[in-house]
């Protein structure tokens, strides 16, 4: 009887632990990056703690649509090429998202862009970005940058 009684635990258990397990964050790839008027950039590059020849920083981009994602903009000035990966944060209306910029090599004087997926926001409502850089294992969050959306 206690046999059956604790299969039958385990078999909950089992259950349980299947039905809340998170969903995994979709990892995107790093890209060119080509800014306009659309990108809001905050206080612009900070240098990474692992390398002063490394830079990033969080953008904001809202198109006329109001279709709205965050972009962590990396930089290397070194002359050697570094591994770095990272994720993207996005807040605001109804929207909160994380995605994983993958792990990569980013060759010397090269600027790539882990963009984020794009959503639609409601016209006067606030959102917020942010990027976490890992370079070469060390993971550094550059801030948030906040911006309102205007019709």
């Amino acid at each position: 009887m206690r046999f059956k009684l604790l299969s039958v635990m385990a078999a909950a258990v089992g259950i349980l632990a299947l039905g809340v397990a998170p969903a995994s964050a979709k990892t995107v790839n790093w890209q060119i990056v080509s800014t306009n008027s659309n990108w809001y950039c905050g206080g612009g590059y900070i240098t990474h703690p692992v390398s002063e020849h490394v830079n990033f920083k969080a953008c904001l981009v809202v198109n006329a649509n109001n279709d709205a994602q965050t972009v962590l903009v990396v930089q290397n000035t070194a002359s050697v090429a570094v591994a770095i990966g990272g994720l993207v944060f996005f807040d605001g209306g109804s929207v909160s998202n994380t995605t994983d910029c993958a792990a990569s090599t980013l060759n010397p004087g090269f600027t790539r862009g882990c963009f984020g997926p794009t959503f639609h926001i409601d016209s006067g409502t606030r959102i917020w970005g942010n990027g976490n850089l890992t370079l070469n294992g060390v993971t550094q969050s550059y801030g948030w940058v906040d911006r309102w959306v205007l019709a």
